[in-house]
Protein backbone atom coordinates (compact mmCIF):
# COMPACT_ATOMS: atom_id res chain seq x y z
CA UNK A 1 0.00 0.00 0.00
CA UNK A 2 2.74 2.61 0.84
CA UNK A 3 4.65 2.05 -2.53
CA UNK A 4 1.47 2.48 -4.23
CA UNK A 5 0.96 6.11 -2.20
CA UNK A 6 4.80 6.81 -2.76
CA UNK A 7 4.92 6.41 -6.66
CA UNK A 8 1.58 8.28 -6.76
CA UNK A 9 2.59 11.10 -4.98
CA UNK A 10 6.25 11.30 -7.52
CA UNK A 11 3.74 10.82 -10.45
CA UNK A 12 1.70 14.28 -8.39
CA UNK A 13 4.73 15.65 -8.04
CA UNK A 14 7.39 15.05 -10.75
CA UNK A 15 4.66 15.30 -13.10
CA UNK A 16 1.47 17.08 -13.45
CA UNK A 17 2.77 20.06 -11.20
CA UNK A 18 5.28 20.84 -13.88
CA UNK A 19 2.39 20.14 -16.55
CA UNK A 20 0.67 22.60 -15.04
CA UNK A 21 3.33 24.87 -14.64
CA UNK A 22 4.91 24.67 -18.41
CA UNK A 23 0.76 25.03 -20.09
CA UNK A 24 -0.45 28.37 -17.66
CA UNK A 25 2.12 30.18 -19.28
CA UNK A 26 1.72 34.28 -19.34
CA UNK A 27 -0.15 35.92 -21.73
CA UNK A 28 2.03 36.99 -24.95
CA UNK A 29 3.16 40.65 -24.93
CA UNK A 30 3.22 42.42 -28.20
CA UNK A 31 6.71 42.92 -29.57
CA UNK A 32 6.88 45.85 -31.96
CA UNK A 33 10.01 45.86 -34.03
CA UNK A 34 12.71 48.39 -32.98
CA UNK A 35 11.76 51.53 -35.16
CA UNK A 36 14.30 54.15 -36.75
CA UNK A 37 13.80 57.89 -34.68
CA UNK A 38 11.06 60.03 -36.35
CA UNK A 39 8.73 57.06 -38.12
CA UNK A 40 5.72 55.14 -37.49
CA UNK A 41 5.06 51.55 -39.01
CA UNK A 42 0.77 51.03 -38.76
CA UNK A 43 -1.49 47.89 -39.95
CA UNK A 44 -4.47 49.21 -40.94
CA UNK A 45 -7.90 47.01 -41.33
CA UNK A 46 -11.41 47.54 -41.85
CA UNK A 47 -12.67 49.67 -45.02
CA UNK A 48 -9.26 49.48 -46.33
CA UNK A 49 -6.61 47.19 -45.86
CA UNK A 50 -2.91 48.19 -46.08
CA UNK A 51 0.00 48.88 -44.32
CA UNK A 52 1.78 52.33 -43.27
CA UNK A 53 5.13 53.59 -42.25
CA UNK A 54 6.15 56.96 -42.75
CA UNK A 55 7.23 59.74 -40.65
CA UNK A 56 6.58 60.38 -37.16
CA UNK A 57 6.47 63.70 -35.52
CA UNK A 58 5.01 64.70 -31.88
CA UNK A 59 4.49 68.85 -30.17
CA UNK A 60 4.15 69.66 -26.83
CA UNK A 61 1.63 72.47 -25.95
CA UNK A 62 0.15 73.81 -22.75
CA UNK A 63 -3.19 75.80 -22.51
CA UNK A 64 -4.96 77.31 -19.31
CA UNK A 65 -8.50 77.67 -19.20
CA UNK A 66 -10.47 80.82 -18.18
CA UNK A 67 -10.88 79.31 -14.81
CA UNK A 68 -6.90 78.61 -14.35
CA UNK A 69 -7.22 74.94 -14.97
CA UNK A 70 -3.83 73.90 -17.41
CA UNK A 71 -3.57 71.48 -19.53
CA UNK A 72 -0.74 69.94 -21.25
CA UNK A 73 -1.27 68.80 -25.03
CA UNK A 74 0.81 66.31 -26.91
CA UNK A 75 0.21 65.98 -30.51
CA UNK A 76 1.45 62.96 -32.62
CA UNK A 77 1.15 63.18 -36.24
CA UNK A 78 1.39 60.35 -38.48
CA UNK A 79 2.20 60.87 -42.42
CA UNK A 80 3.41 58.26 -44.64
CA UNK A 81 6.01 57.59 -46.84
CA UNK A 82 5.08 58.07 -50.48
CA UNK A 83 1.72 56.39 -49.65
CA UNK A 84 -1.09 58.92 -51.67
CA UNK A 85 -3.68 56.77 -50.01
CA UNK A 86 -3.40 58.36 -46.47
CA UNK A 87 -2.81 61.75 -45.90
CA UNK A 88 -2.67 61.96 -42.42
CA UNK A 89 -3.33 60.26 -38.76
CA UNK A 90 -3.19 62.49 -35.96
CA UNK A 91 -3.64 62.07 -31.87
CA UNK A 92 -3.78 64.47 -29.33
CA UNK A 93 -3.34 63.52 -25.88
CA UNK A 94 -4.70 66.30 -22.88
CA UNK A 95 -3.48 65.15 -19.47
CA UNK A 96 -2.13 67.17 -16.64
CA UNK A 97 0.95 65.76 -16.94
CA UNK A 98 2.30 63.89 -19.81
CA UNK A 99 4.46 60.71 -18.80
CA UNK A 100 4.51 56.73 -19.77
CA UNK A 101 1.98 55.09 -20.17
CA UNK A 102 -1.55 53.99 -21.25
CA UNK A 103 -3.91 56.67 -22.56
CA UNK A 104 -7.25 55.19 -22.98
CA UNK A 105 -9.62 56.74 -25.87
CA UNK A 106 -12.55 58.79 -23.95
CA UNK A 107 -15.91 60.04 -25.94
CA UNK A 108 -16.34 63.07 -26.54
CA UNK A 109 -19.71 64.56 -25.69
CA UNK A 110 -19.42 68.24 -26.81
CA UNK A 111 -16.38 70.24 -27.50
CA UNK A 112 -12.69 69.66 -27.30
CA UNK A 113 -11.86 72.45 -24.83
CA UNK A 114 -11.31 71.51 -21.03
CA UNK A 115 -10.97 67.73 -22.58
CA UNK A 116 -8.99 65.17 -20.69
CA UNK A 117 -8.26 62.34 -22.61
CA UNK A 118 -7.43 60.54 -26.03
CA UNK A 119 -8.87 62.34 -29.46
CA UNK A 120 -7.81 61.31 -32.78
CA UNK A 121 -9.16 61.28 -36.15
CA UNK A 122 -7.44 59.64 -39.68
CA UNK A 123 -7.32 61.57 -43.17
CA UNK A 124 -7.89 58.82 -45.53
CA UNK A 125 -7.68 58.78 -49.33
CA UNK A 126 -7.48 62.96 -49.60
CA UNK A 127 -10.09 65.58 -48.98
CA UNK A 128 -13.32 63.39 -51.09
CA UNK A 129 -13.35 60.82 -48.23
CA UNK A 130 -15.23 61.33 -45.19
CA UNK A 131 -12.84 61.93 -42.57
CA UNK A 132 -12.62 59.01 -39.14
CA UNK A 133 -12.87 59.84 -35.67
CA UNK A 134 -11.94 57.78 -33.04
CA UNK A 135 -13.80 56.13 -31.15
CA UNK A 136 -12.09 53.35 -29.09
CA UNK A 137 -8.82 51.43 -28.40
CA UNK A 138 -5.66 53.81 -26.83
CA UNK A 139 -1.93 54.50 -26.65
CA UNK A 140 0.91 53.63 -24.92
CA UNK A 141 3.73 55.68 -24.30
CA UNK A 142 6.89 53.66 -24.11
CA UNK A 143 9.46 56.41 -23.43
CA UNK A 144 9.09 59.89 -23.48
CA UNK A 145 12.05 62.18 -24.11
CA UNK A 146 12.78 65.73 -24.78
CA UNK A 147 12.77 65.53 -28.16
CA UNK A 148 11.66 61.67 -28.63
CA UNK A 149 8.23 59.97 -27.92
CA UNK A 150 8.16 55.92 -28.60
CA UNK A 151 5.00 54.17 -28.10
CA UNK A 152 2.44 51.71 -29.90
CA UNK A 153 -1.38 52.45 -30.36
CA UNK A 154 -4.07 50.09 -31.08
CA UNK A 155 -7.26 52.00 -31.79
CA UNK A 156 -10.52 51.94 -34.14
CA UNK A 157 -11.83 54.38 -36.32
CA UNK A 158 -15.03 55.45 -37.37
CA UNK A 159 -16.57 57.69 -40.13
CA UNK A 160 -20.38 59.67 -40.33
CA UNK A 161 -21.02 56.27 -42.62
CA UNK A 162 -20.71 54.35 -39.82
CA UNK A 163 -17.35 52.53 -41.60
CA UNK A 164 -14.82 51.62 -39.64
CA UNK A 165 -10.58 51.60 -39.96
CA UNK A 166 -8.31 49.40 -37.06
CA UNK A 167 -5.21 51.20 -36.82
CA UNK A 168 -2.35 48.94 -34.50
CA UNK A 169 1.37 49.29 -35.11
CA UNK A 170 4.23 51.43 -33.25
CA UNK A 171 5.95 54.82 -33.37
CA UNK A 172 8.86 56.76 -32.77
CA UNK A 173 8.23 60.12 -33.48
CA UNK A 174 10.45 63.45 -33.21
CA UNK A 175 10.09 66.71 -32.34
CA UNK A 176 8.06 69.09 -34.76
CA UNK A 177 10.31 71.46 -36.25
Amino acid sequence: MIPIVGKSLKLFFFGFIPLFLFSSGSKATVDYPALKSGSCQFNVTGKYNLKIEGVATFQYSAEEDELGNRRNKLMLNFVPNGNAEVQTIEFVIAQNEMLTGFYRIKTLNGLINGFDGVYGFADIDGPNELPFFIKTGGVRIIKNYNDAIDGSLEVQFKNANGESLNIKGSFSAVTKI
